[in-house]
């Protein structure tokens, strides 16, 4: 094995960790509503305060990878990640499990620009795209992990271990990237680019969070968007400053200037949005809706995580030797046919017929769907940034597509709770009970989140198909 392939295995588990909790949660929300005795706007907390902190914290990420020695802040990411776990597993109260969620989204964000940033350096002379590849693949089988990990350690009783296993994996991280991973020593720290990441952060974390306030509906709305419109003018205020070229902070001159770089990241934007909002309605499909037990729902994670695992590789090569656009948009509209063939399943579930052969064959097509666009995006992305700013585009790129995945979970769960809320009143954070006594309704309020993520992965198709200029070649979205 060479030497950039040890490395490699230790930024995979790494990453592997941080996404695996996007998902994990997800599966364990009626058993946190029962626990904790809240509805299921509230539980989502604990999943989107995860999410939120993830994608405020990437910018920052970026900035200190390229200013301070890479592998050092890779390490620091790994024991917020760890101590994080330790204390969202507690069960004293929801907010502490909150709080804990936040430090693992902050380890998160720290970590994911790094992974991206040392796969284009390990695999500069060649291999990179087979490497987002393996890379992509790790995303699904991670992502699809995280529900049949949750599923398990709710059967054996024990939900704070859904939390709690995070640490041992992010030990044997940290092991692994402290022995093999090649020191990145940065520029140097310089304070007014420390401060200006730091800025942009705290005014993305604000307009995220402002709108998760909005979306609970609980009497705190103007406080919610008064934050969240704030947000987003520091937002507007530090992009304008650093589009004009007095900060550079969050991208090179070079890369604003670069269409294709801005929209390749848009694109996986809309892809992350789609992939962690759908476990939202796909936990309530399988649990309240089809009525599958732990074995049955976690086949069927492990149907899309297989899927995803064959096709992730197989597309990355590809898109070191082909035009993208056309493996990108098969992969978005093959996931939006699922999306709209699981909420149309659920509408027409029948107790008396099983319905476990049909989800299986869904999500198995949902799994080659992300698969297929993960890691051609990737690698076109990176494949526009020189060694100088890696770092500044990775965390870009992975600040886009968490920004909508943390804005994509707070909608749908915001459309979820509205549409249970007007069929069967009171408030939007109904019980298990409710739930389940509602089946039809509880379908048909999937149905809805489930076009919402397809009409998203829809524009994202569009938008990987822009018209070319007289004379362009295809793969204009390779150009470089």
């Amino acid at each position: 094995m060479s030497g950039k392939h040890l490395p490699f295995i230790g930024l995979c588990l790494g990453f592997f960790l941080v996404m695996m909790d996007t998902t994990s949660v997800p599966l364990v929300y009626t058993t946190l509503m029962s626990e904790f005795g809240v509805g299921p706007v509230a539980v989502a907390w604990v999943n989107n305060i995860y999410l939120i902190a993830f994608a405020a914290s990437l910018l920052t990420g970026g900035r200190l990878g390229d200013s301070l020695d890479r592998k050092n802040v890779v390490l620091a990411a790994l024991v917020l990640v760890g101590a994080g776990a330790v204390v969202s597993g507690t069960d004293r109260s929801l907010s502490l499990v909150i709080a804990g969620r936040a430090f693992m989204g902050v380890g998160a964000g720290l970590l994911m620009p790094q992974s991206m940033a040392y796969i284009a350096i390990l695999f500069a002379q060649g291999g990179r795209g087979t490497a987002l590849g393996i890379w992509a693949a790790i995303a699904g089988i991670a992502t699809a992990t995280g529900p049949v990990v949750a599923q398990g350690f709710v059967a054996a009783g024990d939900w704070r271990w859904v939390m709690w296993i995070n640490a041992p994996i992010a030990s044997c991280a940290f092991v692994a990237v402290l022995a093999s991973l090649p020191s990145d020593p940065g520029h140097g720290l310089r304070r007014d680019e420390i401060t200006s990441s730091a800025i942009v952060s705290l005014g993305l974390g604000a307009a995220i969070l402002g709108l998760q306030i909005v979306a609970d509906g609980d009497g705190t709305e103007i406080a919610g968007a008064a934050l969240g419109l704030a947000g987003l003018a520091v937002l507007i205020v530090m992009a304008a400053r650093d589009r004009t070229g007095r900060g550079a902070m969050l991208l090179s001159n070079r890369l604003w200037d670069d269409a294709s770089f801005l929209r390749i990241s848009l694109v996986s934007a809309l892809l992350g949005m789609g992939l962690t909002a759908f476990y939202l309605p796909i936990t309530f499909l399988m649990d309240v809706v089809l009525g599958l037990g732990p074995v049955e729902t976690s086949a069927v994670m492990i149907a899309i995580a297989l899927s995803n695992a064959f096709v992730g590789p197989f597309a990355g090569r590809l898109s070191d030797r082909l035009a993208p656009e056309i493996i990108v948009r098969t992969g978005l509209l093959l996931f939006g046919f699922a999306n709209i063939a699981l909420g149309l399943l659920g509408l027409v579930a029948d107790p008396s017929h099983a319905m476990f052969p049909a989800a299986l064959a869904i999500m198995v097509v949902a799994g080659t769907g992300t698969g297929l666009a993960f890691a051609p995006l990737a690698n076109l992305a990176l494949s526009r940034a020189n060694r100088s700013d890696v770092g500044r585009a990775a965390a870009f790129f992975s600040t886009m597509r968490q920004t909508l995945s943390a804005l994509g979970s707070v909608l749908v769960a915001f459309v979820f709770g509205w549409a249970i809320r007007l069929q069967i009143g009171g408030t939007m954070n109904p019980s298990v009970a409710a739930l389940k006594g509602a089946s039809h309704e509880t379908a048909l309020a999937c149905f809805l989140a489930f076009c919402v993520i397809a009409l998203c992965l829809s524009i994202g198709a569009i938008l990987s198909r822009r018209a070319r200029a007289p004379g362009e070649p295809a793969g204009v979205l390779s150009e470089h």
